[in-house]
This record gives C-alpha cells, structure tokens and sequence, in this order.
C-alpha cells in the first residue's frame, strides 16, 4: 500500500467523498481538480434550486443522483459533463464545499475591501480576505508538496507531512460545522 493511501486509511472518517476529492486533488497532474462548477443562492426555497455555472441557469440532468435532492447541505456542485437538449443540463453531478472550491477550484482573487473571496473569475464568496490569503498560500504549499512527491515519490512521507494532515483537518472540522 502506498503511504498515500495509508494516510487515508488512518484517517477513514473522512467522508467517502472527501476522500475521493482529497486524494484526486493530490494526484500529480492535476492543476485544477474544479473546472465544471455551479452554485446556487443560498436559501433557494423553489421546487428546484436554480444553479448557474458562471455564463448561464443550468438544471441537474435527471440521470444525475443530485436530481431528486430538493436541498443541499452546501450550494456549489461540480459537474462532470454538460448537455443542452430542452435546457442546459449537468451530468454526473457532486456537491461540495466551500473549502473543497477555495483548495481545488481555479484561481482565487482576494477582495480585501468587500471581504470576499472570487474563485476561477466568477464565483463569489464570503469570505475574510485572511482567509482566502490561507488558501492560497495552502495551495502554494500543497503544490511544492506534489511537486517533491513526483520527483521523489519513494522519499516523500505523506502520512507525517503536516500540511496533508492540516487539509485533512480542514474538511472535518468543516463537516462539523453543518452538522
């Protein structure tokens, strides 16, 4: 078993797909694990949650798990693929988290004076500027980790290396916080 994956065995609470999320994130090629995201308003009350993917209202695809679910525990999904029949709809669809788009989304810019955070040039967050300047100093720092691990994958622990263990953390003191 690689130390990777004995890392997140020591730590199975994670949910199935934080684990997933984490170590595809972890993976050495990926540069942007979130290219294909949505987001709802928060507070959305319709039959159906309205969701928009940054140029226009896209529906979840009725062959998509999400399709059924009236709420969410979090108002961003990523989406595998997009098709426009009758409307634009998005396939193979996962919720995630607010946490989950600042680590792998695509490029934050910090508001400091409006105090949020806008990830891959559209979407919008609250977020203290401090916040979204940890992110993407933990991204930074996660990179440099990645990039030791492909050119010396036997030397790099994984399991002890802090920063994995800090985004671990991360995710479930997160999970706490909408429980």
């Amino acid at each position: 078993m690689t130390s990777l994956a004995e890392a997140f065995v020591q730590f199975s609470v994670l949910s199935r797909w934080k684990a997933d999320i984490t170590i595809c994130g972890l993976h050495p090629y990926v540069r942007r694990l979130y290219p294909n995201v949505a987001t709802t308003k928060v507070g959305d009350t319709g039959s159906r949650s309205v969701w928009y993917d940054g140029k226009r209202e896209v529906h979840i695809h009725p062959s998509s798990i999400n399709s059924s679910q009236k709420a969410f525990q979090y108002p961003f999904l990523v989406f595998l693929e997009k098709v426009e029949t009758t409307k634009v709809f998005v396939r193979d669809t996962t919720i995630v988290s607010p946490y989950s788009i600042l680590l792998f989304g695509g490029s934050i810019n910090v508001q400091h004076q409006t105090g949020s955070v806008i990830v891959d040039n559209w979407l919008k967050m609250a977020a203290p500027a401090q916040t979204g300047v940890l992110f993407k100093e933990l991204r930074c720092t996660l990179h440099s980790i990645l990039k030791e691990l492909i050119s010396k994958p036997q030397s790099c622990g994984v399991i002890n290396n802090e920063v994995i263990r800090s985004i671990i953390h991360l995710f479930l003191e997160e999970d706490k916080q909408t429980d």
